[in-house]
């Protein structure tokens, strides 16, 4: 009996272990698995995603500008 209650608890607290407070899938356990966190961060990633993205055609229209305005003043 005594056995089993040590087993016992030595599988609550290796579970407990496995119990992480991270939202990151990479770093959780199998026991940690929270779909609302995961949500939260694939929304985030979304969002960073996007400002990147009109980063980049800001920074593209900007580059075509310098290179018409290298272009008109060789020309001089």
């Amino acid at each position: 009996m005594l056995k089993k209650i040590c087993f016992g608890l030595i599988g609550a607290w290796v579970l407990s272990g496995c119990a992480g407070q991270t939202t990151d899938p990479r770093q959780g356990g199998l026991f940690s698995y929270d779909p609302d966190a995961y949500e939260q961060r694939i929304a985030e990633r979304k969002a960073r995603l996007e400002a990147l993205e009109s980063d980049t055609a800001v920074q593209e229209k900007r580059n075509k500008e310098l290179k018409r305005e290298k272009s008109r003043l060789h020309k001089k």
